[in-house]
């Protein structure tokens, strides 16, 4: 298909020429596992729609999509700046077959598409969607090195980038040309890999930019060279996975770890990242779920978090950073590292396949942590780590606010047994106006749906939620390149 894009602020007006028959607009991005309905921003199409997302057209067709999203998921087209991830604008129709694009603006344009005269293509949708496109009279390349470049409207000082970026390509080889797409904004998007880009967008104060840009980087290995068997695309319809622990949370682990090495974050943030995962294991949704259970209903649990989710699921992201550690620490004893896993196991895994990597290396645990609910994962780095729960049997209260607004209440806690409920907003305590402290008793006045009601809260014992870590020694030395480390969680629980 052949497709010509006339941008103006908020839309993007788009010929296409393909055969005369139905095309599919994707309903979610890869890598991204929520279903966004993209065809929604359609605002008109020269056809019949079949479906929500199909339609049966001629050869030649216009439409016009709304592209005023700051997610980079999506498409944004201003006055003097454009960005697009193609499936939020691009429909397909044979899978196979080539792909061209032409923006019709005098502007700079960065994109891993190939040029071909006045437009950039590929060979197949594939590919094609998994190529954004930058515009803007503003737009940079900013050289990493020989093979890395930041394309930005915003400044970026790569220093930190670039010492990351050589330790993983030291560690995994295959240098190549790689861009990553950066922009700010009032709002935190992240990160989405592409097989030769990705896309990130942060809000101005964020100054944690390294482990993020090495997360995304490794994805050109986990995900996009190497990917979960059962991972396959559709574009259409969810695809259910047991893997996203490996998939994403060991990814999370490599970036952390080859920041650490490098001396790219401070060992006190990144202590943090790391005691909060660990943190977050000592909750009631560790003890009812699985990574692998995690992993299957991210698309209905973790990309849909509600404010009860530490109650009843974990993060993927969480738990598998702690599995990488846990099998890194495994492989150093036998002379390796969590990067020869991609060594030995096909570009399309199974977790057999991890598996029997592991036992060969005399691990035999990964089908128990994997498949277990993934408070285990906290019990095996004791045995590896000098690991605490400092306070544990402390009065509390169970609840984790923000501001004076109830936003947790933990299972079984004394606020739950007081029927304290999320997005109850504390007015009074014990008749006065001021901040909730943990005592013995206290009575509040709450506002529930606009009424005033008082409630007695008594504390009990917690049952430990702040994690501190200490690593020293050999273990140390040869997984992060300190001598010793350590970190305290940071979560904040009444």
């Amino acid at each position: 298909m052949l497709f010509d894009v006339f941008p103006r602020p908020r839309y993007l007006r788009v010929r296409a020429k393909g055969r005369e028959g139905v095309v599919i607009f994707p309903t979610y991005v890869p890598g991204s596992y929520l279903v966004r309905d993209l065809e929604r921003h359609l605002v008109d199409i020269e056809g019949i729609r079949i479906s929500k997302n199909r339609f049966y057209v001629r050869e030649e067709f216009w439409y016009t999509v709304y592209t005023s999203s700051k997610d980079q998921r999506e498409a944004l087209s201003t006055g003097n700046y454009i960005f697009v991830n193609p499936p939020a604008v691009f429909p397909f129709q044979d899978w196979n077959e080539k792909y061209c694009v032409r923006f019709h603006v005098d502007w700079p344009i960065h994109t891993t598409l190939r040029k071909e005269g006045e437009y950039y293509c590929s060979d197949d949708y594939e590919s094609f969607s998994d190529s954004p496109i930058q515009a803007s009279p503003d737009l940079k390349l900013v050289r990493i090195d020989d093979y890395h470049y930041v394309s930005s409207i915003d400044d970026l000082d790569p220093e930190k980038v670039r010492a990351v970026i050589r330790e993983i390509d030291d560690r995994l080889g295959q240098r190549a040309e790689y861009i990553f797409f950066f922009r700010r904004s009032d709002k935190n998007y992240g990160g989405i890999e592409h097989l030769k880009s990705s896309s990130i967008v942060v809000p101005w104060d964020r100054k944690d930019l390294v482990v993020l840009f090495a997360h995304e980087y490794l994805h050109r290995w986990n995900v996009k060279t190497f990917r979960p068997k059962d991972l396959e695309l559709d574009m259409e319809k969810e695809v259910l996975s047991d893997m996203l622990w490996f998939a994403e949370g060991v990814t999370d682990y490599m970036a952390l770890v080859s920041a650490v090495r490098v001396g790219a974050v401070s060992t006190e943030e990144a202590g943090k990242y790391l005691a909060n995962a660990m943190a977050k294991m000592t909750f009631p949704g560790a003890r009812r779920t699985s990574l692998a259970e995690a992993s299957r209903t991210t698309w209905i649990k973790y990309y849909k978090q509600d404010e009860n989710f530490l109650n009843s699921s974990v993060s993927y992201y969480d738990g598998g950073l702690l599995l990488g550690l846990i099998l890194d620490a495994h492989l150093t004893r036998v002379g390796e590292r969590i990067f020869n896993v991609f060594k030995n196991i096909p570009q399309r895994y199974t977790f057999d396949d991890l598996d029997r990597y592991f036992r060969a290396k005399g691990y035999v645990d990964l089908e128990r942590l994997v498949y277990s609910p993934a408070v285990s994962l906290l019990e095996e780095l004791k045995t590896l780590l000098d690991v605490s729960v400092v306070d544990q049997g402390i009065p509390y209260y169970g609840l984790m606010m923000d501001n004076n607004r109830v936003i947790f209440v933990e299972d079984d806690s004394p606020a739950d047994v007081s029927s304290i409920i999320p997005n109850d907003t504390i007015v009074g305590v014990d008749g006065t106006s001021r901040q909730l402290e943990v005592k013995d008793e206290v009575n509040l006045t709450i506002v529930r749906e606009g009424r005033l009601m008082n409630i007695k809260l008594r504390s009990g014992r917690s049952p430990g939620h702040k994690v501190r870590f200490r690593v020293r020694g050999e273990l140390s030395q040869a997984i992060f390149n300190l001598n010793e480390w350590f970190g305290e969680s940071n979560l904040s629980i009444l």
